[in-house]
């Protein structure tokens, strides 16, 4: 453990804080990596971001326990404007552990939110491998942009 300062009394104080090993779960890394590839340069991808850096409350004063309820929750991935890192997207990836009733009753807040925040989120069920092609049609129809046309069959 570190010693970092002394406190108000003069004793030691310490941090009892180490690296976690696992911040992004194999799903969430295996996530990431394949929408990252497919994303256009305009876009980037951020992990784990706090509900509380992407709302503010409005009259904090008045709504401490509105601020209370996002302040410990995160959202998996955020889709950014590269340029100016402006929020264009929160994407969750539901694992099973979604269709417990508290999982279900948290999304339901955590969706509630992004729509008052005019924040469009896109859900993702949590799966072995992703299809690229149907990764980004989600989230360019989530973001309102028009899909690209099918192929055409070989003549």
């Amino acid at each position: 453990m570190v010693e970092a300062f002394r406190g108000t009394a003069g004793a030691k104080v310490t941090f009892p804080y180490g690296k976690r090993d696992d911040f992004l779960s194999p799903a969430e890394v295996s996530f990431f990596h394949v929408l990252k590839n497919e994303l256009p340069t305009e876009w980037c991808l951020i992990a784990k971001v706090n509900l509380a850096d992407l709302f503010f409350v409005r009259q904090p004063h008045r709504n401490q326990t509105a601020r209370n309820r996002i302040d410990r929750k995160h959202v998996d991935f955020v889709l950014c404007s590269a340029m100016t890192m402006e929020p264009l997207l929160g994407i969750e990836l539901d694992d099973s552990s979604h269709e417990r009733k508290d999982r279900k009753e948290r999304d339901d807040f955590v969706d509630k939110v992004f729509e008052a925040g005019g924040l469009p989120l896109l859900h993702v069920k949590a799966a072995r491998g992703y299809q690229p092609a149907a990764l980004m049609d989600a989230v360019r129809s989530k973001l309102g942009i028009p899909l690209p046309p099918p192929p055409l069959p070989p003549a």
